[in-house]
């Protein structure tokens, strides 16, 4: 995946934290997305990020089992200071 657009990550990391999201094709739908760039991003989102994301076909919803983005972006700590995200990590 050459490009993630952040806003549409974090639009999914809350609607999957909710178990809000519908079908699949409903999801990507939401989500501005095309069905097939929709399931890029939940491979990256699993893949890339090892986040646990699992579909209940009863329910028809995504949820996570486990860490959600934020919680995984919470634990980055700066290896220098070990401080959650510090000024020198971001810059």
């Amino acid at each position: 995946m050459k490009y993630v657009d952040l806003k549409k990550m974090l639009y999914m990391d809350l609607l999957i934290q909710k178990e809000r999201t519908g079908s699949p094709e409903r999801f990507a739908k939401k989500v501005e997305l095309s069905r097939s760039t929709f399931f890029e991003y939940i491979s990256y989102l699993r893949n890339e990020l090892m986040l646990q994301i699992n579909y209940d076909e009863y329910r028809e919803t995504y949820y996570y089992e486990g860490d959600s983005i934020m919680d995984v972006f919470g634990k980055i700590r700066c290896e220098s200071c070990k401080v959650r995200m510090c000024c020198e990590a971001i810059a």
